[in-house]
């Protein structure tokens, strides 16, 4: 939170200094537009085994965690994240004292959000083969086994919901043309009122038939699951639990966004010639701040998919 805090207080002397830092008569910045997108995020991050102990130390109740030791590790521990993230923005056009005008191919944007997210997976599973019984064909002499196959997968996912704050300097091309791009550096805090992790255990038991010559093969199938041929007899059991991490769960982002901006209509009569419509991507650097771990560096690329904004 003093985080939160010192971000409004620093923004909050610049639009003070730079409102009324050069003359009465002409502000130093003005407001000229406002703005909504929609979009999301993808994120590298860490999934080694010492990652998975690093998030059971950092939760309330790590009795939900298995020993990851006596697990195999599926290729479904992939290390990336993301999140969905809707945004409201504030754009501000400074003033230039040596060319006298308002410097309309510069804008510092302002903007505010919301996220639900993830971030570290955690895919383990487990399976284990016997024998239960031996049929026998009376009239063919035939054998025919029967094995039963009890699998085990838990999945554990680093969950959050949260509020986030940024502000970007933005370069851009002609804004009086009907499309126009812009390029810029931004930074970006988020802070979750919600964390945890998502724990999923599936469970299956089934017995399956096969005769000596024609045994099943065992791997991990594309969804994740075991296969078998010749399956009968099965029982699947899935559970879903919560357990929330113990401390705060913040981050911290250095973004480098590039976007496209449309506006719909050239008739200056009209209402939607100020309407744009804008899709933006933001490549960067994530800090993932989580009490009782550490501070992790994920690899970040976010994506206004569906934006507008109003300029006057």
């Amino acid at each position: 939170m003093k985080f939160i805090n010192t971000f409004f207080l620093v923004v909050v002397i610049f639009l003070s200094t730079a409102i009324y830092g050069q003359n009465e008569k002409i502000p130093a910045i003005k407001v000229t537009s406002t703005g909504f997108s929609f979009g999301f995020a993808g994120v590298g991050t860490a999934n080694t085994s010492e990652d998975y102990n690093n998030l059971a130390g950092a939760v309330v109740d790590p009795s939900y965690f298995i020993d990851s030791d006596q697990y195999n590790s599926s290729s479904y521990n992939y290390g990336f994240g993301g999140n969905v993230n809707p945004k409201i923005y504030l754009g501000l056009t400074p003033y230039s004292k040596k060319k006298g005008e308002y410097r309309y191919d510069r804008e510092i944007r302002f903007s505010v959000g919301s996220s639900a997210g993830i971030r570290r997976n955690f895919n383990y599973y487990q399976y284990d083969n016997f024998t239960i019984d031996t049929l026998v064909s009376p009239a063919s002499g035939n054998v025919v086994y029967a094995d039963s196959s009890i699998y085990n997968r838990y999945i554990y996912s680093e969950s959050f919901y949260d509020f986030n704050f940024g502000i970007s300097f933005l370069f851009k091309t002609d804004v009086k043309r009907r499309v126009h791009f812009s390029a810029g550096v931004g930074l970006e805090y988020a802070y979750a009122y919600r964390s945890f992790v998502k724990v999923e255990n599936y469970n299956e038991k089934s017995v399956y038939y096969y005769d000596p010559n024609n045994k099943p093969e065992f791997g991990e199938y594309e969804n994740g699951l075991e296969y078998y041929n010749y399956k009968n007899d099965f029982d699947g059991t899935t559970s879903t639990d919560n357990t929330n991490l113990s401390g705060s769960l913040q981050f911290a982002r250095i973004l480098l966004p590039f976007g496209v901006n449309f506006r719909i209509t050239n008739k200056t009569q009209s209402f939607f010639n100020k309407v744009y419509l804008f899709g933006e991507m933001s490549p960067g650097i994530e800090f993932q701040l989580v009490s009782n771990d550490k501070t992790y560096i994920n690899p970040y690329f976010g994506i206004a998919m569906f934006g507008f904004s109003y300029r006057w």
